[in-house]
Parts: C-alpha cells; structure tokens; sequence
C-alpha cells in the first residue's frame, strides 16, 4: 500500500484486475503506449503437480505469450518490455527469448536480477494457498526487449 500512495503522489495511474492477455483492450489502456512494460515473475497459476510438467509449462508459456502479444502493441517505438523471470530449471523450458520473439519483439539485453538493487521491493506469490507470502528469487534475469520493426 505504501509503494502505491508513493505512485499516486507521483502522479501514476494504478488499475487493478487487468488481465495481461488482453490488456491492449483494457478500457482504461486502449490506445495507450508506454515506454516501459514490465513483468516480474510471470506465473499463471499453481497446480497440483511439480512446476517441471510439460502441462504446467505450456500454461505458464500461454500465459507469457499472450502478455506479448499486448505488450508489443503497447509499447512505444523506442520503447522496451521487460520481463524478469527464474533461470533454473524447470523455468528455462518456458523459452521467453523465442516467445517475445513469435511476438515481434527482440532482444535487447538480458541482466541479472539482484533483488537487492530495489530497496522494498517484495515479490508474492500471489494466489494458491500462501498468496502474500514471498518466495526465494534464486537465479533469475531481466530480459529486456524492443520491437522489431
């Protein structure tokens, strides 16, 4: 609550709810860019079966693509989308480079994410049965993207 009064303050518009595979047809974004899009620790959801299933994989890979494929008619010209996401197996199967890809983006650059380097930064995992209890980072990347035109 604390990081979203800061945003207001600065004069940020927050919108909740928005569902990354269509936000391009949000009511309150549509026909809107950006300079940035950023995604930290896509996860589409968690099932009763280990994280490295070739189900649960293609998931988490549907729920990546279809932000991308909003994501790429929502940035800016000059702009980037960037992703953060684990490195480490079963993580790396998800092909986020290929899937931005497949979506008309391409990589600019792909840099270790050190959680330390963003003072009150707390992830959550967000739903399931613990949603607002952390979760360990481990190896991960931002991958930071441009269209390509």
């Amino acid at each position: 609550m604390e990081n979203l009064k800061g945003l207001e303050e600065l004069g940020c518009t927050i919108i909740h709810g928005v569902d990354c595979g269509s936000m391009s047809q949000h009511e309150d974004l549509r026909f809107k860019f950006f300079d940035r899009i950023v995604y930290n620790f896509p996860h589409a959801r968690f099932f009763f079966c280990r994280e490295d299933t070739s189900f649960v994989i293609e998931y988490h890979k549907e729920l990546v693509s279809g932000f991308l494929r909003n994501a790429v008619q929502m940035v800016t010209e000059n702009g980037e989308v960037h992703i953060t996401h684990k490195t480490s197996h079963p993580f790396n199967k998800w092909g986020i480079v290929e899937l931005a890809n497949a979506a008309g983006l391409r990589l600019l650059a792909e840099v270790p994410f050190r959680l330390w380097d963003y003072p009150g930064y707390v992830n959550k995992r967000g739903s399931g049965n613990r949603p607002n209890e952390s979760f360990p980072v481990g190896a991960c990347s931002t991958f930071k993207f441009k269209r390509i035109i």
